[in-house]
């Protein structure tokens, strides 16, 4: 993705509530046309990010740092600002889709509203552009005047993609879109955000912990631990020779053909040990110190390691030119 245009730029991103900072210091770009997939265990800040990334944080937050879309600074923006490029720059697919959806009010119609929200266009015009649009995402005309209760889980998630695709977005913000949701509705989901996104030549920050879908849709992937950044770089590099040890216990984790090459496994199942540490009690050192089969006691236990660039990746670990040609094999002794 290299040749296409920078769309969004985030530098030095910093999230706390009081004294207790949740995301640190996370930096990385997003290209036009680019997906890029926000990976890691609950509590490592991915959400805060998505948040971030649309100006929408936690009203209890303190953000700094800078996350610009083209000539736009989010951080800090008055609301004006914000709303303006809502759905016509930026969009969201959220966890919850009644998060977005009234539930007073059938769907076309609100998705008509949205229509509406930008230029004048008729009432009648909005109504079938945005029955146009539930038919794009597989929900049928006669559908379009159920209300958000009466649609399954899925079908309300098909809602919410069409919604964020009405004005052709640059950028969606994907907030793990298939929660609660069974596994053959996820990939449905996830495959039609890909394909939707796609054909709009719009790019897609998505939130998830599927890493199957990872590796299907994503061209690049950003693995958080701890709110900040332990690994980035283009999908198929990363899950074949992952270079920090968090990412390669996490690709190792995960049953079946997902992480092939040197963190594929035949036998017995890899595990990271242990639990992330709560934002409030962070470890000295590299916060995945106390769980990583390679630290050791000087260097990662008293200083945190910084990312920096390697031939198109980024890692943040003192130790990662250490990893086997197994790395799996490193959790696999450690449990």
């Amino acid at each position: 993705m290299s040749s296409a245009e920078l769309l969004l730029s985030v530098r030095d991103l910093r999230i706390s509530f009081g004294a207790v900072e949740a995301v640190r210091g996370l930096s990385f770009d997003v290209h036009e046309g680019e997906v890029l997939a926000v990976v890691g265990e609950s509590g490592a800040g991915k959400s805060l990010t998505a948040r971030a990334l649309l100006g929408i944080p936690p009203r209890e937050a303190t953000v700094t740092g800078s996350v610009r879309l083209g000539a736009d600074e989010l951080v800090g923006a008055s609301r004006s600002v914000r709303t303006a490029l809502w759905g016509r720059r930026v969009a969201l697919v959220p966890q919850d889709a009644l998060s977005l959806l009234s539930p007073v009010h059938q769907v076309a119609d609100q998705l008509a509203a949205a229509v509406r929200s930008v230029g004048r266009v008729s009432r009648k015009e909005a109504r079938a552009r945005s029955v146009a649009a539930l038919e794009e995402v597989g929900i049928a005309p006669d559908k379009a005047r159920a209300y958000p209760h009466e649609f399954s889980g899925g079908m309300r998630q098909r809602a919410v993609i069409a919604m964020a695709m009405l004005h052709r977005p640059n950028l969606v913000i994907a907030d793990e879109p298939t929660t609660a949701q069974d596994p053959e509705t996820q990939k449905q989901v996830l495959d039609l955000l890909a394909s939707r996104t796609g054909a709009a030549g719009a790019a897609l920050v998505l939130v998830t912990h599927d890493l199957a879908t990872v590796r299907e849709h994503a061209d690049r992937m950003l693995v958080m631990y701890a709110g900040r950044l332990v690994e980035a770089g283009p999908v198929a590099e990363v899950f074949e020779r992952p270079r920090a040890p968090y990412t390669a216990g996490l690709l190792a984790s995960v049953p079946g053909p997902v992480a092939p090459g040197p963190v594929a496994h035949k036998r017995r199942l890899p595990a990271i040990a242990g639990a992330p540490p709560a934002p409030t009690d962070l470890p000295p050192g590299c916060a995945f110190q106390p769980r990583c089969p390679l630290a050791d006691a000087t260097r990662c236990r008293t200083e945190q390691p910084e990312p920096e660039a390697h031939d198109g990746r980024t890692v943040a670990c003192h130790r990662w030119r250490e990893l086997t040609d197994n790395p799996a094999e490193l959790f696999l002794e450690s449990v």
